[in-house]
């Protein structure tokens, strides 16, 4: 029986991005700020966090995040 070679690391599975954009408005859906992704990519949860983290800290008492 023929097996496979084992590897010293797994190679993580991704999905494909696609290259069409869903949306292509710039209107905000809710509140007076938005962001925008001027890249296509992946955000890890940290990323995600330290941001928030940042515009609350910004925002202080005038805004909810």
């Amino acid at each position: 029986m023929i097996n496979p070679t084992p590897r010293k690391f797994r190679k993580p599975n991704r999905k494909a991005i696609r290259n069409t954009y869903e949306n292509k408005s710039n209107r905000l859906r809710f509140g007076d700020y938005g962001l925008q992704a001027l890249e296509k990519g992946f955000l890890t949860v940290r990323q995600i966090e330290a941001v928030r983290r940042t515009i609350t800290g910004r925002l202080k008492r005038k805004g909810k995040v």
